[in-house]
């Protein structure tokens, strides 16, 4: 990206609590504010901000900062005087001031399923099971558990001979000030742990909503403050990419992105010049594995799932389904009659209008190769006077005979898509899926211990077996992605330890400094023989350390009493 600005970026040192620093507004106390800022809602630095809800506060109105430098850089010094007295709390007192907000998202909950405009989403009882259950646990779960997973830790048994007596310890700080880049497909959910766990870990938070997701998460930060965390440590900003760009140029200490490959590099290439630390959690073009021995029914079923959940805009939808050739025509059969029993309605969807021409630039494309249209759609021809509308109603699409050159197949497409690609061996589906860039999820189907032999040759973030999508909403697991999927998690321990960093304090124990010596004959002696005796192959090796260790000391005696 290139640079918003010539004005020096917002930074601080490098510090647990980044807040107590100059930011370019000149020193504070933490009591004063500049024009512009926000105040902290609740005494930031008072144990008492763990009390429970606040019934009794006066309407909360959380408005996004424009994009302007200097009311967004107003915000974030706020921010950071929040997230000073905000990360001295002890765990269980962060975790205290979220403890309603399960019951308030219950609450809240036909408000939020309003505030969702994607078209994609088909109902409330899909809000139900993709974002607002999987949110209400989450919150539940870290409070359980985020104090034991933060706590600090002593390193498992002793320190090296060599290094004499340590008493150490690992501490899990904050990263400072956290942006969260938001998503379009699941605002609720996807972006709400996000900042669940960044405010756990003791952040202050920075949330850019996707464009059409302004409202929702507007209401989720209400709802965090109602909950008992200071509006102060929360940032929202409009949902421009200006914003997001603004917000890296100005210095933050940790970023978090759901969204594209291409917007991954995009962020990383301006990440870079700060060396700020990022998560990905980008796009998929997930594979399914149909093993011998699989339950059709049930892969037919699951994948009936996968194509209509969200319209089809789920990055861990199954794409690319590996299906033994042999029994290829029975699965395209028993697949069709699945999405199209005389019992159920025609189900249809509204896609991006670019989506929609993406889409069907790669099918035309992989029907001139070869492919087949096993059940779904014909492209729809229909002209539009004037303007062409910005979403297309569209049907599902399933192709057969999908080859691994096929510029479909590599492709991260929120659609309603299968491809079936028919193999002739598990070497050969494993080479194919190797093709594809993308490695967020894989589902295998078939008997479990087939599949746990399959489990270590395959390269994806999550793995499921006998089911897809819905295990991963589990709070307690990780996710993320690998190749063009991007790196690092969020959720589950992992995810929450990812909004820290360690800080070690290693404590001398004793007054044995040999090291604050000047060097002496032998010592070289002394050490290599140690390093034997500690790490050599066999006895005869283990007693020449020791013999050259006995013999360097004499020396030293002997040259010490000389020197006498």
């Amino acid at each position: 990206m290139d640079k918003l600005s010539e004005t020096e970026p917002l930074n601080h040192p490098n510090s647990d609590n980044p807040g107590s620093y100059k930011l370019g507004l000149g020193e504070r106390t933490s009591g004063e504010r500049t024009s512009g800022e926000r105040s902290p809602r609740g005494a930031a630095g008072d144990e008492r901000i763990s009390s429970g809800p606040r019934s009794a506060l006066k309407p909360i109105d959380i408005q996004p900062y424009e994009t302007d430098r200097d009311a967004i850089q107003a915000g974030f010094a706020g921010a950071y005087q929040a997230q000073l007295s905000w990360s001295q709390l002890k765990v269980r007192s962060r975790c205290s001031a979220i403890a309603s907000f399960a019951a308030l998202l219950v609450e809240n909950r036909e408000a939020l399923a309003a505030a969702i405009t994607s078209p994609m989403r088909t109902d409330y009882r899909e809000t139900l099971t993709s974002e607002l259950l999987p949110l209400a646990d989450a919150a539940r779960w870290l409070q359980r558990s985020a104090p034991r997973i933060l706590a600090s830790r002593h390193p498992d048994g002793s320190p090296p001979m060599w290094l004499g007596r340590l008493h150490s310890v690992v501490h899990r700080v904050p990263h400072g000030l956290v942006l969260i880049l938001g998503t379009w497909n699941y605002p609720v959910f996807l972006t709400g742990v996000q900042i669940l766990q960044a405010l756990i870990a003791g952040n202050g938070v920075v949330v850019k909503p996707a464009p059409g997701c302004e409202a929702v998460t507007r209401l989720l930060l209400e709802l965090l403050v109602r909950s008992g965390v200071p509006d102060g440590l929360l940032v929202l900003l409009d949902s421009s990419v200006d914003a997001g760009k603004l917000a890296i140029d100005l210095g933050v200490d940790h970023i978090v992105l759901t969204g594209s490959s291409q917007s991954g590099r995009t962020v990383l290439n301006q990440a870079v010049g700060s060396l700020t630390s990022a998560t990905m959690e980008l796009s998929g073009c997930d594979a399914v594995y149909v093993l011998p021995g699989a339950d059709m029914h049930r892969v037919c079923d699951l994948l009936r799932f996968s194509l209509r959940l969200n319209g089809g805009a789920t990055c861990m939808a199954a794409r690319r389904v590996f299906v033994p050739r042999k029994i290829s025509e029975v699965f395209h059969r028993l697949l069709e009659q699945r999405l199209n029993a005389p019992e159920q309605s025609e189900w249809r969807t509204k896609i991006p209008a670019a989506t929609y021409h993406k889409l069907w630039d790669g099918v035309a494309d992989a029907l001139a190769q070869g492919a087949r249209i096993v059940s779904g759609d014909t492209r729809d021809a229909t002209k539009h006077s004037g303007a062409e509308p910005e979403y297309v109603t569209a049907g599902h699409i399933v192709l057969t005979d999908v080859t691994t050159d096929m510029k479909l197949y590599s492709q991260d497409i929120f659609a309603p898509l299968v491809m079936v690609v028919p193999v002739d061996g598990w070497s050969d589906a494993l080479k194919a899926d190797s093709q594809c860039p993308y490695a967020l999820t894989v589902s295998i189907f078939g008997p479990n211990e087939d599949a746990l032999r399959l489990v270590p040759l395959v390269s994806a973030g999550t793995i499921t077996i006998n089911d897809l999508i819905v295990p991963t909403a589990d709070p307690r697991l990780p996710f993320g992605g690998r190749g063009e999927s991007g790196f690092g998690v969020t959720r589950g321990n992992e995810g929450l330890l990812a909004m820290t960093t360690a800080k070690v304090v290693a404590t001398r124990v004793g007054n044995w400094l040999p090291h604050s010596q000047l060097p002496k004959p032998g010592d070289e002696q002394l050490l290599d023989g140690l390093l034997q005796l500690l790490h050599g192959r066999g006895l005869r090796r283990r007693f020449g350390g020791i013999r050259q260790i006995v013999q360097a000391i004499l020396l030293q005696r002997k040259r010490s009493k000389s020197n006498d």
